[in-house]
């Protein structure tokens, strides 16, 4: 409990900034253990848009082969479609009889590593759902008592500072990932997105890396790679692409 009351006011004070999402799961972390997680959000009409992780290594590949539809198979987003109340759910409620012999199980699961799964599906609008979802790598995850319960209990907390963040995001910014994910359209990777997103926010590369915890020089190597994959060869272009482009 002490741990959960010390972890609460640093995700309310990033409402509305880069940190929410990874404070998020690092708050989740009082209620559930787990060796990765990962934040997606779910809007209607556009493939997952990824927001946030934790894992034991670089998944980055693996992601955006969800993303480019592998997601349509996910036991989890089938259960996202069906709409309803926000729940707390594990792979084995939710995986139809013969998973493991499934093609998403065989051409993309055992990829990630992970041997179960446990997701929170959190319905932040009519039209968008957020899937925060956990996994481990050899333990699976177990009855309600330890895996559902507590985090049924923090529902409408986390339900509201979802909420909220979303209200409060530069229009900018949010208005075009409800047209388009950068992932699937220019093939950037979910690190080169949220640098984007920080780009556009105004934010200078020693900004950028101290947000995100990486040394300058790996913010210049993203940078030349999104101008790179953008076709693109200046900051103004960026600003022109999306904002001509995105917020139409």
């Amino acid at each position: 409990m002490n741990n959960y009351l010390n972890k609460l006011p640093d995700v309310i004070d990033s409402v509305a900034t880069n940190q929410f999402y990874p404070n998020l799961l690092s708050w989740l972390s009082s209620f559930i253990t787990f060796d990765n997680a990962i934040v997606y959000s779910f809007e209607k009409g556009f493939p997952p848009r990824f927001l946030s992780k934790v894992e034991q290594r670089n998944s980055d590949s693996v992601n955006r082969i969800y993303q480019r539809g592998a997601y349509l198979m996910d036991p989890f987003y089938q259960e996202i479609q069906k709409g309803g109340a926000s729940k707390v759910l594990t792979l084995k409620e939710l995986a139809p009889k013969g998973f493991y012999h499934t093609d998403y199980y065989l051409n993309f699961y055992r990829k990630t590593g992970w041997c179960d799964e446990a997701g929170l599906l959190l319905e932040i609008s009519t039209d968008r759902q957020l899937g925060i979802f956990f996994g481990n790598e050899e333990r699976p995850f177990f009855s309600e008592k330890y895996t559902q319960a507590p985090l049924k209990d923090a529902f409408d907390i986390i339900c509201s500072m979802a909420r909220l963040h979303k209200e409060v995001l530069p229009h900018t910014v949010s208005s075009y990932y409800q047209q388009a994910d950068m992932q699937t359209r220019f093939g950037l990777t979910p690190r080169e997105c949220e640098i984007v997103e920080l780009i556009l926010e105004g934010k200078g590369s020693p900004q950028i890396a101290q947000a995100l915890f990486i040394s300058l020089g790996t913010v210049k190597n993203h940078r030349k790679n999104i101008y790179q994959k953008l076709d693109i060869n200046s900051q103004a272009e960026l600003f022109n692409l999306f904002m001509n482009k995105f917020s139409q």
